[in-house]
């Protein structure tokens, strides 16, 4: 058993009180080793719930004996190790992303004579289409993407038949940027993500649409609202900084106001007696389908934290959770059960990491076998 499987039982001990002093004092050290190994701790015990988080429903407290929860759950023994299990990984996440900003991995293994790839995690990279369709591939290299635009941007007005209108930012899989407008609002676009907007705002209105994942810090402007069209909602907004995923192939926009204030509406709708006014600390998650809204309480640290250089899963299913590393490590995958996709975990790991760090966390220590095949991963349970 090695290090972090080690530590993560300990924890669970101490989460159900019953470690002994010796293995009190092993994971005091572990503690006292670096400040990662604290923040993954102290992170932990701020989470009431952490070893039912896959199950928020279930009325149980993990500080009483083992022996009270199984009774209180109602379940047979076979399941409460299932759940068990289910904490252990969520222990593993936070603690495995902690200790791997420390520790160098092997490449995980490559299975079926397939040909080894390794998945290097995104960097800062995109496409800018002008309104005459000339493109510009952007790095962090700020000062190459002066000169790359203004190139174009000269090419752009010696052709006086090809005025643009607006123009696209589009990042790849693997792929994130920064992009200021011209009105000041800045916008951090994820993975996957695209964004049309004009190169000048003109009448009275601020007018964007986002197919993907973006933060907004929107520069104020109370005579001329700022605008984001995503599927079948539009969000009205004056100045503030809000988040919005929104990818055309989930079901689902989630729209979370970090601070100021937002009003939503269905796309079309003119009639703001029917605006869906937003909190700071709340999320709608807008279903395109129903074009029904719902409105929840969130930590916004947590949906956010993909600009921070981490990823915090909180209450997501692993499903949800490979959807958003294959976007960021660019590959594919595949579940061979549905009960695994399904399977509910919290924790962080560290965004800029290798993908061969991350799947080392699931296969060797969650209970999830992660099998690579060319560019795309076979999951399963163990």
């Amino acid at each position: 058993m090695n290090i972090n499987e080690d530590i993560s039982l300990l924890i669970i001990k101490q989460l159900l009180g019953s470690i002994t002093a010796e293995e009190q004092q092993v994971l005091d050290d572990w503690r006292h080793e670096n400040p990662y190994n604290e923040t993954a701790y102290q992170r932990l015990h701020n989470n009431e719930q952490l070893l039912v988080e896959h199950h928020r429903d279930q009325l149980t407290d993990y500080r009483r004996p083992l022996s009270e929860m199984k009774a209180r759950l109602g379940i047979r023994q076979h399941r409460w190790r299932h759940y068990v299990a289910a904490a252990i990984a969520t222990i593993v996440l936070l603690i495995g992303g902690a200790w791997f900003f420390n520790h160098q991995m092997q490449t995980t293994p490559v299975t079926e004579n397939q040909p080894a790839v390794a998945f290097s995690a995104g960097s800062t990279k995109a496409v800018l289409t002008l309104g005459n369709g000339k493109t510009v591939e952007l790095t962090e290299d700020a000062i190459k993407n002066q000169q790359l635009l203004a190139a174009a941007q000269t090419e752009k007005a010696e052709n006086s038949n090809t005025e643009p209108v607006e123009q696209i930012l589009a990042t790849p899989r693997g792929g994130e940027f920064r992009v200021m407008l011209e009105d000041g609002t800045e916008v951090w676009l994820n993975a996957a993500s695209r964004l049309v907007y004009p190169e000048e705002f003109e009448g009275n209105e601020r007018l964007v649409e986002l197919d993907g994942e973006a933060y907004f810090k929107v520069a104020k402007n109370p005579d001329k609202p700022f605008i984001v069209i995503s599927g079948g909602q539009e969000v009205h907004v004056y100045g503030t900084e809000f988040n919005v995923h929104a990818y055309s192939d989930e079901p689902d926009i989630y729209t979370t106001l970090v601070e100021g204030s937002i009003a939503l509406r269905l796309s079309g709708n003119q009639n703001q007696s029917r605006e869906l006014l937003l909190s700071p600390g709340h999320q709608t998650v807008f279903n395109q389908q129903s074009s029904l809204f719902n409105v929840k309480e969130v930590d916004t640290d947590v949906v956010t934290s993909w600009r921070s250089g981490i990823f915090v899963f909180e209450n997501q299913t692993l499903e949800q959770i490979m959807l958003t590393l294959s976007r960021w490590y660019d590959f594919d995958y595949e579940f061979l059960d549905r009960h695994t996709a399904e399977t509910v975990f919290m924790g962080s790991i560290p965004k800029y990491g290798t993908f061969s760090e991350v799947s080392d966390i699931f296969d060797k220590l969650g209970g999830i076998r992660l099998r690579q095949q060319g560019r795309k991963i076979i999951i399963s349970a163990k």
